[in-house]
């Protein structure tokens, strides 16, 4: 139980140093609009996947991931120089999260339905 709270607190802290480092750090023009959707760390907490979501066309998206792939050594170096008092700094390893995609697909499947429904009714 306490491995499990100090396990989510460190995905926590791990998402909002990352999402800083992106937003403000890297310089990488291929990277796009990334948002981090969530940190999956391994129970020894030595290794994270960063689930990543990207705005734009599916080049876009494929320059975004290049450019993830590319910078993930800086984003490794710039934690282990924000989070000092740690004894490790896990291995990353960034993921396309296409979660994001699937409910906005079933959204609009939804909102097709209801329209077709209300269609019905007049």
């Amino acid at each position: 139980m306490v491995l499990e709270q100090k396990k989510k607190r460190f995905e926590k802290l791990l998402k909002i140093n990352i999402s800083d480092i992106i937003c403000r750090k890297i310089k990488d023009p291929r990277i796009g609009f990334v948002t981090i959707t969530r940190i999956a760390l391994s129970n020894d907490l030595r290794n994270a996947k960063v689930y990543v979501s990207i705005l734009g066309t599916e080049e876009e998206q494929e320059k975004s991931m290049k450019g993830l792939y590319s910078a993930t050594n800086f984003v490794r170096t710039e934690l282990a120089y924000i989070l000092k008092n740690c004894r490790f700094i896990p291995a990353i390893s960034f993921i396309y999260d296409r979660e994001l995609e699937k409910i906005h697909q079933v959204m609009i499947k939804a909102a097709e339905l209801a329209r077709e429904d209300s269609d019905r009714e007049i």
